[in-house]
């Protein structure tokens, strides 16, 4: 008998008492909530706060006190990878909190591997005043839930503190296959959160509960908090709305070009299967994909799950397919039925919609041309090119945007508010704001909005689109960013954006022919707002297609839509 067989259920035994040991550890140290191992501090205007966990020491960032790397759970490694995440142990003495904590576990584009499994960590800015009880800003960072920080100078919080006096947190979570995974042999023991395969959702709910527990110290209110994000971080804002595990957490919603897409357990079961054939090939136990599937069945359970767990999480990421920007075609939130819904999205157009929430939803009106820029294919300012692209976009508009307003608004009396992002958009004449081709090959595109929304400049993604923004489009787009911060920062105290002195932003309206979208752009010096009364349906865009496009484009359009669209969703 291998040595490995025959250790194999001790090992198991052991990893289950050392989980059993530290949920006995968090149950003997962190005692019923009106019971703090640490009484909670009261905010003193200063950069030392008594959390719930221990004493942390900020420092002075930019005119705003800033806490960074604060842990909100404990590290989801060894016996706790693919758990639900516990709560961080206490600590004695002062935390200095000046540093941000790593990033989760990633393959990064062109750097390789970066983060760590232990990577549950949060910021926080605020303004430097004795105010207390400020509203809560919630900030998920992107990168289609396998690569992405919030560690970068795109996410930081001074511009939101300072133009809009909340309290600001960004958050850190697992990626990939660390946040995301079901397997039997792996995931089918445990809690009904450990076997629900949705961690990533688990680490930001757990987020929300550390926000909940401890930012009155930091002079925030827990009773109003708005969740935000952007890309993966608004499909995961979107999971939050639809479970229950985050009932009461918080109070207002932002979805920045956020997807519907949902998976089946079958479907996560499906592509860890898929990995599993990958990493044998990889280490030479079978030839092909194929054999491998014959070896896995051979496999007992107990040899899977080990064989899984001795695995880094940077091999295990190693052997996922990339597609654009190095992301991992790794599919994402399960509709499990204990962490997320059975019914999925369906869920919010019923009355058992967890989170009734006023919500602001969105998307820019080029999103996929950033994929088409990185692929350059069709090719780049040609007539094929802007078709495409222009199709697919209006396509992530439906399934990410209006599809998801219809559901949200046919059985809620809670707000939805609709835009369209439209910076850098070709106007009716062929212009842009943008330089030279920048308007045409990229447009409004995926992500432009970012830091007219938080505030902070130009934003990462110019180190991969080159300049966009410029001497000569900044009286406007600064016009812009007062306005988009506004919105934001009503929203967040009020659950509406609007007031008296902004333009109107309407409620989306089901009705036919009523304004259900504000169109946020402005030219070179002024803004441009506008507003849309259509709503569009995937079939809609399918529809346009085929009756506004003659063969060969037609099929062109098509093809990708059918090829790639999905693709999106993992």
């Amino acid at each position: 008998m291998q040595l490995g067989k025959l250790f194999s259920p001790i090992i198991k035994i052991l990893l289950s008492v050392k989980r059993i040991v530290s949920q006995s550890t968090k149950r003997l140290f962190e005692p019923e909530p009106s019971e703090h191992l640490y009484e909670i501090g009261m905010w003193k205007n200063d950069s030392v706060v008594q959390t719930k966990y221990g004493i942390v020491e900020g420092f002075s960032d930019k005119g705003t006190w800033c806490w960074k790397g604060i842990p909100y759970a404990a590290p989801p490694e060894g016996p706790l990878r693919w758990k639900a995440p516990l709560d961080p142990i206490p600590w004695l003495g002062i935390r200095k909190a000046k540093k941000f904590g790593s990033s989760a576990a990633q393959i990064m584009m062109f750097l390789g591997p970066g983060g760590s499994e232990d990577c549950l960590y949060l910021n926080i800015w605020r303004p430097k005043s004795t105010e207390t009880e400020l509203p809560v800003y919630m900030y998920i960072h992107g990168g289609g839930n396998s690569i992405g920080s919030s560690a970068t100078s795109s996410y930081n919080g001074n511009a939101v503190v300072e133009k809009s006096n909340m309290l600001y947190v960004s958050v850190n979570y697992r990626l990939g296959a660390m946040g995301w995974f079901i397997h039997p042999a792996v995931t089918g023991t445990g809690s009904p959160e450990d076997q629900s395969g949705n961690y990533g959702t688990l680490d930001l709910v757990k987020a929300l509960e550390w926000v909940r527990d401890s930012i009155g110290a930091f002079g925030g209110d827990p009773n109003n908090v708005t969740v935000a994000g952007e890309s993966g971080g608004a499909f995961n804002v979107l999971s939050l709305l639809a479970s229950h595990r985050a009932k009461g957490l918080f109070r207002r919603a932002v979805v920045e070009s956020g997807l519907s897409f949902i998976w089946s357990p079958e479907e996560a079961k499906s592509q860890s299967d898929n990995l599993l054939a990958a990493l044998l090939v990889k280490d030479r136990r079978a030839g092909d994909v194929e054999e491998a599937k014959q070896v896995i069945s051979k496999m007992q359970d107990d040899e899977i799950d080990e064989y899984l767990r001795s695995k880094s999480a940077f091999t295990i990421m190693k052997n996922i397919p990339t597609r654009d920007f190095g992301m991992a075609a790794w599919r994402t939130i399960f509709a499990d039925g204990t962490v997320i819904p059975k019914e999925g999205y369906d869920i919010f157009s019923s009355e058992e919609w967890a989170n009734e929430v006023p919500v602001i939803i969105g998307c820019t009106k080029d999103e996929m041309k950033l994929f088409g820029w990185f692929r350059k294919n069709p090719p780049l300012n040609t007539r094929e090119y802007d078709l495409v692209w222009r199709y697919f976009s209006m396509l992530w508009r439906a399934n990410g945007v209006d599809e998801l307003a219809i559901k949200m608004t046919s059985g809620s009396d809670a707000p939805v508010y609709v835009y369209r992002f439209d910076w850098g958009s070709v106007d009716e004449h062929g212009e842009s704001v943008l330089p030279g081709k920048k308007g045409r090959e990229l447009g409004a595109h995926h992500a432009a909005e970012i830091p007219f929304f938080l505030g902070m400049g130009g934003g990462d993604i110019a180190l991969l689109t080159g300049k966009t923004h410029n001497k000569r489009n900044k009286p406007g787009r600064e016009k812009l960013t007062d306005l988009c911060m506004s919105y934001l920062a009503n929203f967040a105290r009020t659950g509406n954006p609007n007031h008296d002195d902004l333009p109107h932003w309407p409620v989306w309206d089901n009705t036919e022919g009523v304004d259900k979208v504000i169109v946020l752009d402005a030219g070179l010096d002024d803004l441009r707002i506008s507003y849309l009364k259509e709503k569009i349906a995937t079939k809609d865009v399918v529809n346009l297609v085929n009756t506004e496009l003659e063969e060969p484009e037609r099929g062109l359009v098509l093809t990708m839509i059918d090829d790639d669209f999905l693709s999106f969703g993992q």
